[in-house]
């Protein structure tokens, strides 16, 4: 019987700094697109958008303003919906204590974090628009079983959403109107 024999090798090669710059700089260059853009209004609305409303906060994460689309648009009451789904929701959670569990431990990461807040007693019962959500559950995930789902496209009284109202980005450089 042959002899075998296996040999571990190591390959290394140095990078500097300085080369690692030169080399991510000519790959910028490269990819670039240098044609000058042909927005449409509304692209170019979103651009300055983008631009003007973009800022950090003292965490150093980055904030926008939801783009929309024309001030003239305007979303109505949607609380009694937004009530509705919210019940609907409670009964659903009621039955499966285990996703109860999961749904109210996001809803308060998110309160934590400031992504939303409680509304007072004092809010109750005035005009607005509410943002309906629902879990969804992905058992199978190796991270994230239950995410939440915030509805976007409720409609309002008016018939508007507030999907309805904001521009949406498709590209990196290009937002279009919905309607």
């Amino acid at each position: 019987m042959p002899a075998t024999t296996t040999t571990n090798s190591v390959v290394s090669n140095l990078v500097t700094m300085d080369e690692l710059h030169n080399s991510m700089e000519r790959f910028w260059e490269i990819e670039e697109d240098k044609s000058t853009p042909n927005y449409s209004p509304d692209e170019t609305k979103c651009e300055e958008h983008f631009l003007k409303w973009t800022s950090r906060d003292k965490t150093g994460r980055y904030m926008v303003r939801l783009p929309r689309t024309d001030s003239a648009i305007k979303l109505s009451d949607n609380e009694k919906t937004a009530l509705h789904r919210f019940f609907l929701l409670e009964k659903r959670l009621a039955r499966d204590p285990k996703l109860d569990n999961r749904y109210k431990e996001f809803m308060k990461e998110c309160i934590h974090l400031g992504h939303m807040t409680p509304i007072s007693e004092r809010q109750k019962g005035t005009s607005g628009y509410y943002l309906p959500h629902h879990p969804v559950v992905r058992e199978d995930s190796a991270t994230t079983k239950v995410r939440v789902v915030f509805d976007a496209s409720c409609k309002s009284q008016s018939g508007i959403s507030l999907n309805d109202t904001l521009l949406v980005q498709l590209s990196k450089k290009t937002c279009v109107r919905l309607s």
